[in-house]
């Protein structure tokens, strides 16, 4: 590419060393890149650094890449985070809110990278050698370009399931923003389904909603 392109512009990321925690996110993303969609039971625990409040959800995680995504939660919950490739919405229940803003794959970056195959595209990661987890790694990844997002992502990585290539080797993620603000989810029963229904992607708020762009 000529050197005044965008592409010619983005500093190529080195090969990892082996070994290195960048090795492991490697792997991870020769996991997910083929794969067009995931899917994942979750629990989230939200925990709030001044506060100390803490909130506790269930759900369904599910991905086809490169940009849809749709988080739906357990009854009583009716919370609902859901894109469809133009149009991402949130819509928070309690508050009869729902904020809705243009897909920007950015804002998949941090925790959700690894669904869309960009783990060390976005992040360098280390080790964090004093997590107790016997499964296997615990990584920390850092963003490459800072961002509003988050400060850093926590990775429990499962060994086996790396080396096996099984769509569970993320067993959890905390995602850490600057204020110190944690929000975690641990997926089990992750899948890579052959197909998504177009539904999946379709959300209507309830009449009354505070719709804000």
């Amino acid at each position: 590419a000529p050197s005044g392109t965008a592409a010619a512009s983005a500093a190529p990321i080195a090969a990892p060393a082996e070994g290195s925690a960048d090795a492991i996110a490697q792997k991870i993303d020769a996991i997910f890149s083929p794969k067009k969609n995931f899917s994942a039971k979750f629990k989230q625990k939200l925990e709030q650094k001044v506060s100390g409040a803490k909130k506790d959800a269930s759900g369904t995680l599910t991905v086809e890449r490169p940009n849809k995504i749709s988080f739906r939660y357990d009854p009583p919950n009716k919370n609902r985070v859901v894109a469809d490739g133009t149009t991402l919405k949130i819509y928070m229940a309690e508050d009869a809110q729902m904020f809705t803003s243009k897909v920007d794959s950015s804002a998949y970056a941090g925790g959700l990278a690894f669904l869309m195959g960009g783990l060390l595209k976005t992040m360098s990661f280390t080790f964090n050698t004093k997590a107790d987890y016997k499964d296997g790694y615990v990584l920390i990844g850092k963003p490459r370009v800072p961002g509003p997002n988050y400060e850093y992502v926590i990775f429990y990585v499962n060994k086996a399931l790396l080396e096996k290539g099984e769509p569970g080797v993320i067993e959890r993620i905390v995602i850490v923003d600057a204020q110190g603000n944690k929000n975690r989810f641990d997926f089990t029963d992750s899948s890579f389904p052959a197909s998504v229904l177009a539904t999946e992607w379709e959300f209507t708020p309830p009449p009354g909603t505070n719709i804000v762009k």
